[in-house]
């Protein structure tokens, strides 16, 4: 039995654990040495004394006193039971205990086996594990939230969060910088305060398509469009998109909403409608332009013809002379509407720019009001340019339209012309031009003048200040390319409240170049025995251009359109001279026909004749194929010219 005790007693003392035996009153019976060494109390202050006292300090009396009376009532075991104790030795300690009952005694009283493991430090290791954990948590997290942030920051987009009652908790970069104000004097301000200037939701403005109200009512994303106010308090039109945000139960608690300002991209699509409607109005006077060309190609060819035959009635001269010249008028009229539409042929000949301006002074009364006066200031001498009249004359008309818009309660408009000498002095000192001698046209106004800024962008295409649907903002960059076509410049000059001047430099040419054309229209007609081919859809030109030239000795052969026209080359292409064809006719136009006609026979003479080209046929396309070109309304003389200058090259 002794034996025992001692092998038990071992055991005991072997054991790394502190041991403790209790009765059932929680008195130590006895100890482990491990128990001593681990919570450094020794054998007076343990055995015998109340586990509750152990290191002077109590122990959580209630949860122990749980715990014993657990094992002791229902002979359960009690196993991993965490709890800490202060001990005055060796501080606060966590421990785990593994309580037994294990044996009775003598007198029936119960032992309990406490097991107690010093678990301090592996629980300060759990902790600072735990803690990293947090942290890299809090990390990632801060990461996050940083991530989006930064999202939300570089959007050009206005973005806010908007809570129930339409107060903002949230916004970004690019709202605040769209309304002008700071974070803190947005968080709480209602939304519709911010961005409508009211003082209610904007359901009950009337607004009931608002998308963040939307939202609210049925958990949906929304967008619509809105007026807004940015920061100087000037209306925008802006796209607002709503997106609910939830709560775990599904319920909506707050509102994304995301704020566009397409104010630009709607002015953009305003403008590009307008340019579309003047596009189609151009096309429409394009086209009456070219019906009304041929009518006057019938009044213009009769006329002339019958005045040639009229002899010496004085009386019936001077008559058809005025039918002439109110033909001719109508077709200068032709003219200006060809040019509005862009339809205008370019043709580049010695131009006067004295007379094209004198020519052009009726028609600038009608495009300005009454209250603005015009004024001309023009050089004595002549400034001939190598220029295409019509667009020449659009720059002006252009010029002078702004000008009348500048001057809503009246003015003066100038229109000067002069010589100017560029030299190395001129271009160092203004930083333009190339020396030499230009015609100067000056267009002044009194009008409200502009600012630096906007001058420096008014030849930008689609920039304008005037109104939606008032201005392409066109008019001026097609002036500017004019002139640069030109090879000359156009400059600028203003301030406000002190008008506008505007100057344009066009490169001069000989007098002599000017005077040879002159000397050149004064060569006599003469006719020929060669057989033409006149294809004409419009039948009172295509007879017209029969009679003139059979008059002259041709042989004519007619077609009324473009799939007669290569018939009658066909069958008859062994004897034809010259094809006269005009541009816009049935089943196939001139370009089709010539294309046709130039693969039979390569070496073809082939004369287009049209009032515009469209942009079915482009002179430059003409040209490379040795086309040539001849405008109507037509002279009989002008007709027959070209066609002996063809037939002999």
């Amino acid at each position: 039995m002794l034996i025992q005790e001692d092998y038990f007693k071992n055991i005991f003392n072997a054991v790394h654990e502190g041991i403790l035996m209790l009765d059932e009153n929680m008195r130590v019976l006895s100890a482990n040495r491990s128990f001593f060494n681990i919570f450094k109390v020794d054998t007076a202050n343990t055995i015998g004394s109340l586990l509750y006292d152990l290191g002077n300090k109590q122990w959580d009396i209630p949860s122990l006193r749980l715990l014993f009376e657990d094992i002791l009532s229902k002979k359960t075991t009690v196993t991993n039971f965490e709890i800490e104790h202060n001990f005055e030795s060796i501080g606060l300690r966590v421990m785990l205990l593994n309580a037994r009952k294990i044996r009775e005694k003598k007198n029936d009283q119960p032992i309990i086996l406490l097991a107690i493991e010093d678990i301090t430090e592996r629980k300060r290791l759990e902790d600072m594990l735990t803690e990293a954990e947090r942290k890299r948590h809090e990390e990632r997290l801060r990461k996050s939230e940083e991530f989006t942030t930064n999202i939300l920051e570089s959007v050009d987009e206005g973005f806010i969060v908007i809570d129930l009652e339409y107060r903002v908790i949230a916004a970004n970069r690019a709202y605040l910088n769209s309304i002008g104000k700071p974070l803190e004097d947005v968080i709480g301000k209602h939304c519709y305060e911010l961005s409508h200037n009211v003082d209610k939701p904007c359901c009950e403005e009337g607004t009931a398509d608002c998308p963040v109200t939307l939202t609210f009512k049925t958990g949906e994303h929304y967008s619509s469009f809105h007026t807004h106010y940015d920061k100087t308090g000037v209306p925008v039109y802006v796209e607002t998109k709503s997106y609910p945000m939830k709560d775990k139960s599904g319920k909506v608690v707050s509102a994304i909403e995301i704020i566009n300002d397409i104010t630009e991209k709607r002015k953009l699509e305003d403008q590009l409608r307008h340019a579309q409607k003047m596009e189609a109005v151009g096309t429409l006077a394009g086209g009456i332009a070219h019906d009304f060309n041929n009518i006057l190609n019938v009044i213009i060819g009769y006329g002339t013809m019958v005045l040639d035959r009229i002899g010496d009635d004085q009386l019936s001269k001077e008559q058809m002379n005025e039918v002439l010249t109110a033909a001719d008028r109508a077709a200068a009229l032709t003219k200006r509407l060809l040019v509005f539409s862009r339809k205008q042929v370019v043709e580049v000949k010695p131009v006067n720019i004295n007379e094209l301006i004198l020519g052009l002074q009726k028609m600038l009364g009608r495009i300005i009001r009454e209250s603005i006066e015009i004024k001309l200031n023009l050089t004595d001498r002549p400034l001939m340019v190598q220029a295409d009249a019509g667009q020449i004359e659009q720059v002006l008309m252009n010029l002078a339209s702004n000008a009348k818009d500048a001057m809503p309660e009246g003015g003066r408009l100038t229109i000067g012309t002069g010589l100017q000498k560029l030299d190395d002095e001129y271009v160092a000192a203004y930083g333009y031009g190339k020396p030499g001698k230009y015609a100067l046209i000056t267009i002044a106004d009194t009008g409200q003048g502009m600012d630096a800024e906007t001058q420096k962008k008014i030849f930008e295409p689609f920039f304008t200040t005037k109104g939606i649907g008032e201005g392409t903002g066109l008019g001026l960059a097609i002036s500017y390319g004019i002139i640069k076509q030109h090879d000359g410049y156009i400059k600028v000059y203003s301030e406000p409240g002190q008008g506008t001047l505007f100057k344009i430099y066009l490169p001069l040419i000989e007098e002599s170049a000017a005077m040879g054309k002159k000397t050149e229209a004064t060569v006599p007609v003469t006719g020929g025995s060669e057989t033409i081919l006149v294809a004409e859809d419009d039948a009172s030109v295509r007879e017209l251009s029969r009679i003139v030239l059979e008059s002259y000795g041709y042989n004519v052969i007619t077609a009324e359109d473009g799939e007669d026209a290569i018939t009658k080359f066909m069958e008859n292409r062994k004897n034809i001279s010259l094809v006269l064809l005009d541009m816009i006719m049935p089943k196939k136009n001139g370009k089709e026909v010539g294309e046709t006609i130039r693969k039979t026979n390569p070496r073809a003479k082939i004369l287009f004749a049209s009032g515009y080209t469209m942009d079915i046929i482009k002179t430059r396309e003409l040209t490379e194929a040795g086309f040539d070109f001849i405008h109507k309304p037509v002279l009989p003389r002008d007709l027959l010219k070209m066609v002996r200058e063809m037939l002999d090259k």
